[in-house]
């Protein structure tokens, strides 16, 4: 399809083949957007395209060394030139990493550049102790206040930005990770049974999960959490349940502590075929307490028609009234709430709203993102 604006997005880290949520959310993003304009990423060598099917957004290898990659105005001649050939329209830097080697291409060549932050990275990093997070926060702030428009995915963190760096509201807007989904999908109804084949869950086990990535740190919280604060109150309730722990990385001391708890906790390692979990799980766990940003998990949950048990971290960016009583939500560190909160999502089966779709579907994201985008342009 031909269009007459062209986007590029500059992407610092490798995100193909797409294994994370983040990785995901680039792909159904570029996907869905190129509906309503021509979307190109410049990003680092060594992404496959090959491992992904029908990418709808074209890939230019731009981006080297790691390290070369972060320095600033290292790849602006490059970008420069791509501008140029391709007839680029808008610059857009996914994270600040690269705001100062994009603002001097967009400079150059008189092309708005637009921000599209998936975290306040500076409070990511104080939360998880980073020493440096001072540092982030004023390189972010610059690299907010020199773009044209600045697009956040939950309403929390475009509020934030506004407040702490000075930006104005009419440049900030809400872009949520969203889902491939416009309706509740029809599941394979032997999923569960699949999972009491192989022995490990029960007939009458409600199968609780959490699914992540653990060599990040706010997921291993989340994993510790779950066995040092909700397995052991869950345990002094009636109901029967498993609790399956998805994604690779988990450390050698915690796949022990999880083989101590005599099955109630199961570490099934990397899923090839997530909807093996989706299609049989009665709630997803989302005890975050580190981090930030819309937690992709719990949008595919819901999606799913997953009811979800949420910290109030975990549950930033998720609109209430659109997730009905599909999502529940305790305060950090009430572990009481949060457990008497998946008894009741266990045993209270109720449908999402489809409201839920008109917020999330990646097709209604992307046209309201591209229609800002043209705004700027059009100026």
């Amino acid at each position: 399809m031909s269009h007459d604006i062209k986007l590029l997005t500059l992407i610092s880290y490798k995100f193909l083949p797409a294994k994370l949520g983040g990785h995901l959310s680039h792909v159904y993003f570029h996907n869905a957007v190129s509906t309503y304009l021509e979307s190109i990423i410049a990003g680092r060598i060594e992404n496959d395209p090959s491992s992904e099917k029908n990418l709808r957004f074209e890939l230019i290898p731009v981006f080297r060394s790691q390290l070369g990659t972060y320095f600033p105005f290292s790849h602006s001649l490059d970008l420069v030139s791509i501008i140029r050939k391709r007839k680029i329209n808008a610059l857009m830097c996914s994270h600040p990493y690269l705001g100062p080697t994009g603002w001097l291409a967009s400079r150059i060549t008189h092309i708005p550049m637009v921000s599209y932050s998936h975290n306040i990275e500076s409070e990511r990093f104080r939360s998880m102790g980073r020493k440096w997070w001072r540092l982030m926060h004023h390189f972010e702030k610059w690299v907010m206040r020199k773009s044209a428009i600045n697009f956040f995915v939950t309403e929390e963190d475009m509020i934030w930005a506004i407040d702490h760096y000075g930006l104005s509201p009419k440049a900030c807007f809400v872009s949520p990770f969203g889902i491939n989904l416009d309706k509740i999908p029809e599941k394979n109804t032997n999923a569960k049974n699949n999972w009491v084949k192989k022995g490990v869950i029960e007939p009458q086990d409600k199968l609780l999960y959490f699914v992540g990535s653990y060599d990040y740190q706010p997921n291993e919280q989340a994993v510790i959490d779950i066995l040092h604060e909700v397995l052991p109150r869950l345990s002094k309730t009636n109901m029967a349940y498993k609790i399956l722990i998805v994604g690779k990385g988990l450390s050698n001391v915690l796949k022990k502590e999880i083989e101590e708890t005599t099955g109630k906790v199961v570490y099934v390692g990397f899923v090839e075929d997530i909807r093996d979990v989706l299609d049989a799980a009665d709630v997803m766990l989302n005890p975050m307490s580190l981090g930030g940003g819309i937690k992709t998990k719990a949008v595919e949950a819901l999606g799913n028609n997953i009811r979800v048990v949420s910290t109030e971290d975990g549950s930033k960016g998720l609109l209430q009234e659109v997730c009905g009583k599909m999502l529940l939500v305790s305060k950090d560190g009430d572990w009481d709430t949060f457990t008497q909160n998946i008894v009741l999502a266990a045993s209270d089966k109720e449908n999402i709203p489809d409201s839920f779709y008109a917020q999330y579907s990646w097709s209604g994201v992307t046209e309201k993102a591209s229609q800002e985008i043209k705004k700027i342009i059009l100026k």
